[in-house]
Protein backbone atom coordinates (compact mmCIF):
# COMPACT_ATOMS: atom_id res chain seq x y z
CA UNK A 1 0.00 0.00 0.00
CA UNK A 2 1.10 3.25 -1.02
CA UNK A 3 2.23 5.58 2.14
CA UNK A 4 0.66 8.65 1.08
CA UNK A 5 -2.99 7.17 0.64
CA UNK A 6 -5.28 6.22 3.66
CA UNK A 7 -6.68 2.80 4.33
CA UNK A 8 -9.71 2.08 6.74
CA UNK A 9 -11.01 -1.12 7.89
CA UNK A 10 -13.75 -2.79 7.20
CA UNK A 11 -15.77 -1.01 10.16
CA UNK A 12 -13.84 2.01 10.06
CA UNK A 13 -14.90 2.19 6.26
CA UNK A 14 -18.81 1.49 6.89
CA UNK A 15 -18.43 4.21 9.84
CA UNK A 16 -17.11 6.58 7.10
CA UNK A 17 -19.67 6.18 4.11
CA UNK A 18 -22.77 5.63 6.45
CA UNK A 19 -23.51 1.85 6.26
CA UNK A 20 -23.15 -1.17 8.41
CA UNK A 21 -20.18 -3.12 7.90
CA UNK A 22 -22.59 -6.38 6.91
CA UNK A 23 -23.42 -3.95 3.59
CA UNK A 24 -19.59 -3.82 2.80
CA UNK A 25 -19.06 -7.47 3.74
CA UNK A 26 -21.84 -8.59 1.50
CA UNK A 27 -21.24 -5.94 -1.44
CA UNK A 28 -17.43 -7.72 -1.02
CA UNK A 29 -18.70 -11.07 -1.28
CA UNK A 30 -20.77 -10.26 -4.28
CA UNK A 31 -17.78 -8.15 -5.81
CA UNK A 32 -19.96 -5.23 -5.81
CA UNK A 33 -20.02 -1.32 -5.42
CA UNK A 34 -16.94 -0.93 -3.82
CA UNK A 35 -13.11 -2.03 -4.71
CA UNK A 36 -10.90 -2.89 -2.06
CA UNK A 37 -7.33 -4.59 -0.88
CA UNK A 38 -7.55 -7.91 0.36
CA UNK A 39 -3.90 -8.87 2.12
CA UNK A 40 -4.45 -12.39 3.75
CA UNK A 41 -7.94 -12.32 5.95
CA UNK A 42 -7.08 -8.21 6.45
CA UNK A 43 -9.26 -6.05 3.99
CA UNK A 44 -8.55 -2.58 3.52
CA UNK A 45 -10.49 0.27 1.91
CA UNK A 46 -9.19 3.42 -0.04
CA UNK A 47 -10.41 6.51 1.09
CA UNK A 48 -10.38 7.91 -2.38
CA UNK A 49 -12.82 4.96 -3.32
CA UNK A 50 -15.07 5.68 -0.34
CA UNK A 51 -15.04 9.39 -1.42
CA UNK A 52 -15.72 8.38 -5.05
CA UNK A 53 -18.82 6.31 -3.87
CA UNK A 54 -20.25 9.26 -1.62
CA UNK A 55 -19.62 11.56 -4.63
CA UNK A 56 -21.52 9.13 -6.54
CA UNK A 57 -24.25 9.22 -4.57
CA UNK A 58 -24.74 12.92 -4.47
CA UNK A 59 -28.40 14.69 -5.63
CA UNK A 60 -28.74 18.00 -6.30
CA UNK A 61 -31.42 19.45 -6.74
CA UNK A 62 -32.95 21.47 -10.00
CA UNK A 63 -32.60 24.99 -8.21
CA UNK A 64 -29.36 24.53 -6.33
CA UNK A 65 -27.08 27.90 -5.18
CA UNK A 66 -30.20 29.84 -6.37
CA UNK A 67 -32.45 29.88 -3.30
CA UNK A 68 -35.12 27.73 -2.19
CA UNK A 69 -37.39 28.02 -5.22
CA UNK A 70 -35.05 28.87 -8.09
CA UNK A 71 -34.24 31.96 -9.68
CA UNK A 72 -37.64 32.03 -11.85
CA UNK A 73 -40.21 31.11 -8.59
CA UNK A 74 -39.08 33.76 -6.59
CA UNK A 75 -41.61 34.58 -3.83
CA UNK A 76 -43.73 37.40 -4.01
Amino acid sequence: MAANRKFLTTPAAAKYIGRHRSSLDKWRAEDLVLPYYQDGQKVFYDVEDLDAYLDSKKVEPIAYGHGRLGPSLTAA
